[in-house]
C-alpha cells in the first residue's frame, strides 16, 4: 500500500513533538493553567472603576452644620509659641438691621494659657529664653494664625458663595459679674466677604507708630476724626445696604468697648 506523503504543517508539529520531551510539554500546560487561574483570581479581586473616586461634598445650609464642619475642620492651629483652640459659635441672623447672613464667633483658647493670643505675643517678646528670636518667632506665630483664619474664612465663603458673613474672636465680660455691671466687648481677627455698596466717608487704617505719635502730629493719618465719621455712618447702614464681596480683613470691626453701667 502506497504510504502518501505528510503536508509541510503536519510534519512540522510532528517534528515539533519528537523533538520536545513528555515532561516540558506536561510542565508547560500546567504553567499556563496557573496563568490563567491567577489572571481570573486578579479580575475577581480588583473592583471595577471609572477614574478617581468622587470627593464627597459636604452641604452646608445651617449654623449648626455650618459649626459641626468648623469644629471638624479648624479647631486647632499649632504655632511655633502657643497652640491655638477654636471653640466656634455660629450664629444665623434673620434681623435686616445686621449685615450678615451668619455670624461666627472663634472664640480662641491657649495653650499654654494666655488671656489671648497678643497677650502671648508679648510675654514672649519679653521673654529671657527667646531674646535673640522673640521678634522673628512672634512674626511668625502671627502669620500663622492669619493664614489659618484666612484658609478657614475662604473654605466658607467657597460652600455659602450667597451668603453674608461676619468672622471674629468675641470677647465679652463683665468688670463685676455678680452684680452683671460694667460690660466689656473685644473683637479681633475680624473678616467678612461683604462691603458697604457706598458711604460718604472712607475708612483709614491707623499707622503702626500711631500710639506714639497720637496728639504729636497733625497728619490726617493719625487724625480719628475721618474714622469716627465712618464708623457712625457704617452702624447705621442696614442688610441691604452691603454688597458680597470677596474675603477681606475688616480692621475697623476690632474693637474695644466699654459700657459702664
Amino acid at each position: 500500500m502506497k504510504k502518501l506523503p505528510l503536508s509541510l504543517a503536519a510534519s512540522s508539529i510532528f517534528l515539533s513533538m519528537l523533538f520536545t520531551p513528555a515532561h516540558e510539554t506536561v510542565q508547560a500546560k500546567e504553567m499556563e493553567n496557573k496563568a490563567n487561574s491567577s489572571t481570573y483570581m486578579v479580575a475577581l479581586k480588583k473592583p471595577h472603576t471609572n477614574g478617581k473616586a468622587k470627593e464627597v461634598d459636604t452641604k452646608i445650609e445651617s449654623a449648626n452644620q455650618l459649626k459641626t464642619y468648623l469644629d471638624k475642620k479648624y479647631s486647632e492651629l499649632k504655632t511655633d509659641i502657643v497652640t491655638v483652640n477654636f471653640n466656634y459659635t455660629v450664629s444665623e441672623n434673620d434681623d435686616l438691621n445686621r449685615p450678615y447672613d451668619f455670624f461666627i464667633d472663634f472664640n480662641m483658647s491657649l495653650t499654654p494659657y494666655s488671656l489671648s493670643f497678643e497677650y502671648a505675643m508679648r510675654d514672649h517678646l519679653k521673654s529671657i529664653k527667646h531674646q535673640d528670636t522673640a521678634i522673628e518667632d512672634v512674626a511668625k506665630a502671627r502669620k500663622q494664625l492669619n493664614d489659618f483664619i484666612e484658609a478657614m474664612a475662604k473654605d466658607v465663603i467657597e460652600k455659602l458663595p450667597n451668603k453674608k458673613i461676619l468672622g471674629q474672636d468675641y470677647y465679652s465680660w463683665y468688670l463685676y459679674p455678680n452684680l452683671k455691671m460694667n460690660l466689656r466687648i473685644e473683637t479681633n481677627m475680624s473678616w467678612t466677604n461683604y462691603e458697604p455698596i457706598s458711604t460718604k466717608h472712607v475708612w483709614v487704617d491707623k499707622p503702626d507708630d500711631y500710639s506714639k505719635n497720637i496728639g504729636a502730629t497733625t497728619d490726617p493719618a493719625y487724625n480719628d476724626l475721618e474714622r469716627n465719621k465712618y464708623l457712625r455712618e457704617y452702624a447705621q447702614l442696614k442688610y441691604n445696604d452691603f454688597k458680597i464681596t470677596d474675603f477681606g480683613w475688616r480692621k475697623y470691626l476690632d474693637d474695644f468697648k466699654t459700657f459702664d453701667y
